[in-house]
């Protein structure tokens, strides 16, 4: 439901597959990264892990070796920070930390709060980057 199918990734390049999923559900993920302090929302794409927004920073918190990227929506006023981690480094993360599956493709991580400042300084740093 969250993630991308398994019939969309065998149809399609990944940046595709990721182009068409944040078409279909760029909403819903910017609803749950609104307020988000705690948790990381995470999208599979098929060899890698996606997160948004809030969940973004704290994803670059917890793994050094992450890529970001940042995307201008049509219908949102501002840029929109996404990293990702490799399945294989997540796989290995939650070795020794829980996660919730919560659809398919579709994982959540309970993690410490993040500042509103300390999350403000990464997005504007980040931004600055691809500008």
């Amino acid at each position: 439901m969250y993630g991308i199918s398994q019939q969309s990734q065998l149809s399609e390049s990944p940046g595709m597959r990721l182009m068409s999923f944040l078409a279909a559900h760029q909403q819903e993920i910017l609803d749950r990264e609104k307020n988000n302090e705690t948790l990381v929302h995470l999208y599979n794409t098929g060899g890698y892990w996606v997160a948004f927004e809030h969940s973004a920073c704290q994803l670059c918190r917890l793994f050094p070796r992450h890529e970001t990227a940042v995307f201008n929506f049509r219908d949102y006023p501002f840029p929109v920070v996404m990293a990702s981690v490799t399945d294989a480094d997540l796989q290995a993360y939650s070795r020794g930390h829980i996660l919730r599956t919560a659809g398919p493709d579709y994982e959540i991580l309970t993690v410490p709060a993040l500042a509103p400042k300390l999350y403000k300084h990464w997005y504007r740093r980040t931004i600055s980057e691809f500008t």
